[in-house]
């Protein structure tokens, strides 16, 4: 548990410190969801349409590519998968929360197999450096 705890924590310093003067050219990807609003549906039942080009033109106007776009049918959720910066991905969510659309927004950044096992690599090199709160 100790040794998942300092990898999560060094993920999120060293994210942090590619991002550090708040602009980055680094870009990540993102599972972002979306729980749909009384409003939204209500809009899908009066005008039926495939939201996938309004909702990839809104990606786009902040520079976040949208990769796929699917829906929760259990959840009433959107789920989109994007790659774009921590700045694109708060804008998108800035647009979505002034519309009423959406009752809650989560842009998460995801990572894959090789990043982890990178991170793994640093963590393991750092643990002799962290000492724990009491110890």
């Amino acid at each position: 548990m100790k040794n998942l705890i300092i990898v999560a924590f060094l993920i999120l310093v060293s994210t942090s410190l590619a991002f550090a003067g708040g602009h980055s050219n680094k870009s990540s990807l993102y599972l972002v969801r979306a729980q749909l609003s009384t409003a939204a549906f209500k809009g899908f039942v009066s005008k039926p349409e495939n939201r996938e080009a309004p909702v990839r033109k809104l990606f786009e106007a902040v520079g976040v590519t949208m990769k796929n776009l699917y829906y929760s049918i259990s959840g009433a959720e959107v789920v989109v998968f994007a790659e774009g910066s921590p700045e694109g991905m708060a804008a998108v969510e800035m647009v979505v929360a002034s519309t009423g659309i959406a009752t809650s927004f989560e842009a998460m950044e995801i990572i894959d197999a090789e990043t982890m096992t990178s991170a793994m690599q640093t963590a393991g090199k750092a643990l002799s450096a962290y000492r724990p709160p009491g110890q």
